[in-house]
């Protein structure tokens, strides 16, 4: 009996050095020897209307989102509002990409994503502040090439793919998006920092950005 309890007793204290490794893995930094930069890419607004060259954000420091209107985490919409706000005068460019790979939470035409944001969720008369981009795939043989650059660039911050019934894209890939919501930071030379988990608090990568722009400006 008292084998068997101590063996249970590190058993759970394995699963509790697990899970506590693993929820501290919210942000990866970035390889070093990224090659190529953000400047090689562009995208259209969610309008179809403006064609952008990333090379506009050139000095800038850019947080890309992928984004989806009917996911639990929407409620980060209006953190990122505040976000984009706040640290504006700093120079951070906040771009959003919606996206239907996770759940089916993005299931709406271009035309219909402000006003289910506005209306629906996170309702209110929500209104984003900024920039927003065509719905697309970020996984996958039809993913937008910025995202391919972005995931080579970043190590995924968690070693688990999710479950196989929310996978709909092939191939599948190690550095793939997981889920809604998650970020990456690119700096002012365009080149790939860090890279968060979609559950990581919005406060908790403001902090993680204040830091890095900190440490820029000492350099």
């Amino acid at each position: 009996m008292t084998i068997q309890l101590r063996a249970s007793c590190l058993f759970l204290l394995f699963l509790a050095g697990f899970v506590q490794t693993n929820s501290n893995l919210e942000k990866m930094d970035c390889y070093k020897d990224v090659k190529g930069t953000i400047y090689d890419y562009d995208a259209f607004t969610l309008n179809g209307k403006e064609h952008i060259q990333f090379k506009q954000y050139a000095g800038k420091h850019v947080l890309f989102v992928n984004v989806a209107t009917y996911c639990g985490l929407t409620a980060q919409y209006p953190e990122l509002n505040a976000l984009q706000e706040e640290l504006k005068p700093f120079g951070l460019v906040v771009l959003g990409f919606p996206c239907n790979q996770f759940g089916k939470q993005e299931p709406g035409e271009n035309s219909e994503i402000l006003p289910g944001l506005k209306y629906v969720r996170p309702g209110g008369g929500y209104v984003p502040n900024f920039q927003l981009f065509e719905k697309g795939d970020v996984n996958g043989e039809t993913e937008q090439k910025v995202f391919t650059f972005l995931k080579q660039s970043c190590p995924h911050p968690s070693e688990i793919m999710g479950s196989i019934k929310h996978i709909s894209w092939e191939p599948i890939m190690v550095r793939d998006i997981r889920w809604n919501f998650e970020k990456f930071l690119v700096g002012p030379d365009g080149i790939p920092v860090m890279r968060w988990f979609h559950r990581t608090p919005v406060s908790t990568v403001k902090t993680d950005i204040l830091a890095y722009m900190k440490q820029f400006k000492t350099k």
